[in-house]
């Protein structure tokens, strides 16, 4: 295997564990919730304050990622997240279960700029798409193994076995996904801007208005997905009356199985439309929010299990090209020295903005319900349609013109 896409492989398994470990949480609320005493409030509140510590984590994230060695920032933050996961199996109550998620979000955070500007460092324009698309297909079956092996785990055994065993594969992980990163070409591992990333140019990404755009929709994809991600589980056992490893495999593998697809899809025609046009990841990712809205619409109105399954298989499609696309449309219009930093700018508001997700669906649970929150994202789609549209028309040309030139 050549060595870049042998680098897409160890990074993509260290991905499966990353979701597998922030997952893991979701499918056990019935039984976390059982087991301490907690309100519907609190069970949403594990979700949003991971995401909004990840996200508010994220600038200096990125900016590590563009100052230090790239392989360490990685394989450091594989082997902290893992201990933190292994750790949650000890919690004893609900709040040392949200401090626990609280420092997961830290320790993940450290990955995501990293491994992002690793993969486009050894892939050019022409296969980004492609590669990232290939990559983020760990992030379905990291929540597809987490949601559904922990419901299986908890009804067999206990629910702490669950993190238990993932922290305990992560750290494993370690020496192998050191070895192989200390042996790939040094093109791949400098920093990106050569240890010269500070607060300064990471404010500085702000100014470029195709990045601000990427920015505004996928902090409105990664609410609909987290959403889904977290709730879904939960709503098919009060809807559907199933148990949990039933719960479990019904919202993690249908979702996942349309987004496996959806990214491969999407990132196949992102890469053979770029020879096309420079603009082709964008128009790929506005189409898909026109779909992908009316499909969690229907996802939430499921009058049956199997009609669900159909939204969810046509929601994880279309999120999928989005997923797939928007680190490739981040780096269209950046230098590519602060690429790590454009992936934490990203997380910053993408992050902090999903995490109302969790927290607002546990809200409704018990009032309008969580398929009242999915009507309302699935306008919140159409918004960022609108948004895609308007930063094709008026700044992508200039943007990418910039980028380019930063690069040669």
């Amino acid at each position: 295997m050549r060595v870049e896409w042998a680098l897409v492989a160890y990074l993509w398994f260290c991905y499966v564990l990353n979701h597998a470990d922030r997952q893991v949480v979701y499918t056990l609320f019935p039984a976390l919730q059982s087991e301490f005493q907690l309100s519907n409030t609190v069970l949403g509140l594990t979700g949003a304050l991971f995401l909004w510590i990840y996200g508010l984590s994220s600038p200096f994230s990125g900016i590590l990622g563009d100052r230090l060695p790239r392989t360490k920032v990685v394989t450091g933050s594989l082997v902290l997240w893992s201990f933190f996961t292994l750790l949650t199996g000890f919690a004893f109550n609900g709040p040392s279960l949200l401090v626990l998620r609280g420092l997961l979000g830290v320790s993940e955070s450290l990955f995501m700029p990293a491994a992002f500007a690793l993969m486009a460092s050894a892939h050019g324009p022409e296969s980004r798409s492609k590669a990232i698309a290939v990559f983020a297909t760990s992030q379905t079956a990291g929540v597809a193994i987490g949601g559904s092996l922990s419901g299986w785990l908890a009804e067999h055994l206990h629910w702490r076995v669950a993190f238990w065993a993932l922290g305990t594969v992560g750290i494993l992980f370690a020496l192998p996904l050191w070895r192989f990163l200390s042996r790939v070409p040094t093109s791949f591992l400098r920093a990106g801007a050569e240890g010269k990333a500070d607060l300064r140019s990471f404010l500085g990404l702000l100014r470029i208005p195709s990045l601000c755009v990427v920015t505004l929709y996928v902090s409105i994809a990664t609410f609909g997905l987290f959403l889904v991600y977290t709730w879904l589980p939960t709503l098919y056992h009060d809807k559907f009356s199933l148990g949990l490893t039933r719960a479990g495999v019904e919202a993690s593998v249908y979702p996942q199985f349309g987004s496996i697809a959806g990214l491969l899809v999407g990132g196949t025609l992102a890469d053979w439309g770029y020879r096309k046009t420079p603009a082709a990841r964008f128009w790929i990712i506005l189409t898909a929010f026109c779909t992908a809205g009316p499909s969690i619409y229907l996802l939430g109105h499921a009058a049956t299990l199997e009609a669900a399954r159909m939204a969810a298989i046509s929601f994880g499609f279309f999120s999928g090209f989005i997923s797939g696309n928007q680190a490739a449309s981040a780096f269209d219009v950046v230098p590519p020295a602060h690429r790590a930093s454009a992936i934490g700018v990203l997380n910053l508001l993408g992050a902090v903005v999903s995490g109302f997700a969790p927290f607002l669906g546990g809200l409704a649970r018990s009032n309008i319900g969580v398929d009242r929150v999915m009507v309302f994202t699935s306008g919140m789609y159409l918004v960022a349609a609108a948004i895609v549209l308007t930063g094709i028309l008026f700044f992508f040309r200039r943007d990418h013109t910039r980028a380019v030139a930063a690069a040669s």
